[in-house]
């Protein structure tokens, strides 16, 4: 029979080191805990952002597997905003659409696949402006995408600001 003898000084760091962990373990347990409550979600400073009064979306696309929507917000404190998006394909400018009328504090949702196709008739390579020259606002995109029943995704951005 083999005996193992420690040291003091290697029993009392061993004895840290657990403590820490259960310590760590407990309130990482507690900070998961507090992620996970049904609380309802809510935008951290979305009232104080400003926004802009113009947006620029340089790569979308339009074609089949393809879904492209333009998300704008009014901020709080703001007045009715009514944003134009001025669609832009590889031939130059293919035409408008005015979103509805936006009440301070709410948000619009556009179909750009939808909107392209009806009024338009087109499909493909498309970059976005988004303007209103009254009140500034956010805008971002969001893509979503199927390709070829392969290769399924989506990404949102926000649009560059002069």
């Amino acid at each position: 029979m083999k005996v193992v003898v420690l040291s003091p000084w290697k029993v009392c760091v061993a004895g840290a080191l657990a403590g820490l962990f259960i310590m760590g373990s407990v309130f990482g347990g507690l900070a998961l805990w507090d992620m996970l409550r049904p609380d309802p979600a809510r935008a951290v400073e979305a009232a104080a952002a400003i926004g802009q009064k113009q947006w620029f979306f340089a790569e979308g696309y339009t074609g089949p597997g393809f879904e492209e929507w333009i998300l704008i917000y009014n901020p709080e404190g703001n007045e009715v905003v009514t944003p134009q998006l001025r669609f832009f394909g590889p031939e130059g400018f293919i035409g408008y659409y005015e979103a509805p009328r936006m009440a301070p504090g709410t948000r619009v949702s556009v179909n750009v696949n939808q909107v392209l196709k009806d009024i338009y008739g087109y499909e493909g390579d498309v970059s976005i402006k988004v303007y209103d020259p009254t009140y500034p606002f956010l805008c971002e995109r969001a893509l979503y995408f199927n390709y070829k029943g392969q290769i399924t995704g989506g990404s949102q951005v926000f649009g560059y600001t002069p």
